[in-house]
């Protein structure tokens, strides 16, 4: 029956119908989400971003996530406020993306696709990825050398949401409590031991040990991003949270160094990529829709 209301769903964005708000009373499949900074106007390579969405994915629910006190509307997207705090900076929109309110905001969605205005996609591949039923899927980050390090760069990103809720609101040990105890004490005098005896009590409890002490801090340190700390720390606090391989990383988007990634998959075009304009323009220029 899945299979049946994927297809029902895809035939009619093929006839670029809004497809309906329910499928027989399930939640929809996917939601577009574009994160906006703090300011109402937008860039000229901003509207080129607009503008592939509109074009590739307009058939599909879209959402402007915005600053409660930004007063902003634009045709064809719903307007999902958020409080002030998570805009701003890096930081503020880790927070952000590491707090299970933002996913709560997005429940009545099995998927959503994180789409940053630095990111472009080239075609209406998104049902056929939702189907391959990963939990989270961006770019691979190649940083200094030509070997992926991390799979998904959350600029362009396709995440499950109750996924990623098991992840964010999970119970599980940041620090394994019998692993931390046994570091600490290491060496120490057992005065000392019986000094910082509560430490290791302490540890056993759980909400001064879990992912939300992880996560705020993680958004201590310089550059916290988002899709590092989850691709680094997910399958901690949920086992079977699903990364996409690095083959299909790269047949879904592009981030660093396009033109090596145009070379693995065989001069193919991926669905997406992030940080067009700045990894290397003149690459993507040759794709850029033009202004109608």
């Amino acid at each position: 029956m899945k299979f049946i209301h994927r297809c029902v769903e895809r035939n009619i964005i093929l006839l670029n119908i809004p497809y309906p708000n329910t499928l027989n009373g399930e939640r929809k499949t996917v939601a577009v989400v574009v994160p906006l900074s703090n300011r109402s106007h937008f860039t000229a390579d901003e509207e080129i971003s607009f503008r592939h969405l509109k074009n590739y994915l307009g058939a599909y629910d879209k959402y402007l996530v915005v600053p409660k006190s930004l007063k902003i509307e634009r045709p064809g997207f719903k307007i999902k406020p958020f409080d002030d705090h998570f805009f701003g900076s890096i930081a503020a929109h880790t927070r952000m993306m590491l707090d299970p309110t933002f996913y709560e905001a997005f429940q009545d969605y099995e998927f959503i696709l994180t789409y940053h205005l630095d990111a472009l996609v080239f075609s209406d591949q998104l049902m056929e990825w939702c189907d391959r039923g990963y939990d989270f899927i961006g770019a691979p980050r190649l940083g200094q050398s030509d070997t992926p390090h991390v799979v998904g760069n959350g600029g362009f990103a396709l995440r499950k949401v109750e996924s990623l809720l098991k992840v964010l609101r999970s119970d599980e040990y940041a620090v394994d409590p019998s692993a931390f105890w046994e570091s600490f004490s290491a060496g120490k005098s057992l005065s000392l031991q019986l000094a910082n005896l509560p430490r290791k009590y302490l540890k056993r409890f759980r909400p001064l040990n879990n992912i939300r002490r992880d996560v705020a801090a993680y958004l201590r340190e310089p550059f916290p991003c988002e899709d590092i700390f989850l691709s680094e720390r997910a399958t901690k606090y949920y086992p079977e949270f699903n990364f996409a391989p690095l083959e299909m990383a790269f047949r879904f988007a592009f981030d660093e160094v396009p033109r090596l990634c145009f070379e693995i998959t065989g001069e193919t075009l991926p669905f997406g990529c992030h940080a067009w304009h700045k990894q290397d323009r003149k690459f993507w220029e040759p794709f850029l829709l033009s202004e109608s």
